[in-house]
C-alpha cells in the first residue's frame, strides 16, 4: 500500500508533523499551497484573508498541480483548524480530484485549543470534498504522540 502525506501549512507547525509522518512511512509528500500567498502576517491571514475565504466559501487555486493520486491507497491530509475546519486551500486540493473511489484520506487536524468538534467538522467537510472517497479521523493535536500506534492499526507503513 503506498500512502501519500498531503499537507497545508502557515507557520511550519503542520508542517513539521506531515515530516514526522512521512519518515516514519516512507510515504511521498505534497505540500498544499495557495498559488497566491497567504499574507506573512497573522492577523492580515487569519481576520481577512482565511476569514473572506471561509465566509463566501471561496476555493482558493493551489500553487502546485495535484500528484498522480491513483497511486496511492491512502492520503493522510494535515493542516491547522483555521474557522472550526480545514483551511479552504484543502478543500481546493480534495476538489481538485474527481474521484477518490478506493481511497482512504485520514484527517490529522491541529488547533490552538482542544475542541474535538473542530476535528469532527474537518472529517465532515473533508467527506463533502473528497468525492467517493473513504474518509476517516485521523490524529488530533496532542494525540499525535500516539502515531505509532495509530500507523500500526491502520496497517500504514
Amino acid at each position: 500500500m503506498k500512502t501519500l502525506v498531503a499537507y497545508f501549512s502557515w507557520s511550519g507547525n503542520t508542517e513539521k508533523i506531515a515530516k514526522q509522518i512521512a519518515a516514519k512511512t516512507g510515504a511521498d509528500m505534497f505540500r498544499i499551497e495557495r498559488k497566491v500567498p497567504y499574507s506573512e502576517d497573522y492577523s492580515t491571514c487569519a481576520y481577512v484573508e482565511a476569514k473572506e475565504e471561509i465566509d463566501k466559501k471561496i476555493r482558493p487555486e493551489i500553487k502546485t498541480p495535484l500528484p498522480d493520486v491513483d497511486k496511492y491507497d491512502n492520503v493522510i491530509v494535515a493542516f491547522p483548524i483555521w474557522w472550526y475546519t480545514s483551511p479552504l486551500a484543502v478543500w481546493s486540493f480534495l476538489e481538485s480530484y474527481p474521484d477518490w473511489k478506493g481511497k482512504t484520506v485520514y484527517i490529522f487536524a491541529n488547533s490552538y485549543t482542544d475542541d474535538y468538534n473542530y476535528m469532527t467538522t474537518s472529517v465532515k467537510d473533508a467527506k463533502a470534498s473528497a468525492r467517493n472517497a473513504n474518509v476517516a479521523a485521523g490524529l488530533f493535536n496532542k494525540e499525535i504522540n500516539k502515531l505509532d500506534d495509530w500507523l500500526t492499526e491502520n496497517n500504514i507503513k
